[in-house]
């Protein structure tokens, strides 16, 4: 499998609304077949900071969402309610029932 991983930081007065694009993000009608799974993450000590993973049963149809519209509009909502941490692509491969990352592929 191959994954993208965004890690975002927000603003306090901005996370609501980061939170409710997010939810929009996930909706089942929209999530492209080849993605597995599509999560968001909130980190425990600094809520305002977000981490958005996809998990991908085909790197091309990945990469074509990845140069999407749709994409686009998600970093750019990102962007405006808060900070581009960075974007990451990367391989998993299943051990035992648990994930292992192979780190980022180029």
């Amino acid at each position: 499998m191959i994954g993208v991983i965004i890690r975002a930081e927000v603003e306090p007065d901005q996370r609501r609304e980061l939170i409710q694009m997010c939810k929009s993000w996930l909706a089942s009608n929209q999530v492209p077949k080849a993605c597995s799974e599509r999560r968001v993450y909130e980190d425990v000590i600094s809520p305002t900071c977000l981490l958005l993973v996809e998990e991908w049963s085909n790197e091309e149809a990945m990469r074509s969402y990845l140069s999407s519209e749709r994409f686009r509009a998600l970093l750019g909502a990102v962007k405006v309610l808060g900070n581009l941490v960075d974007l990451r692509v990367f391989e998993t491969e299943v051990i035992e029932g648990g994930t292992v990352s192979h780190g980022p592929q180029q």
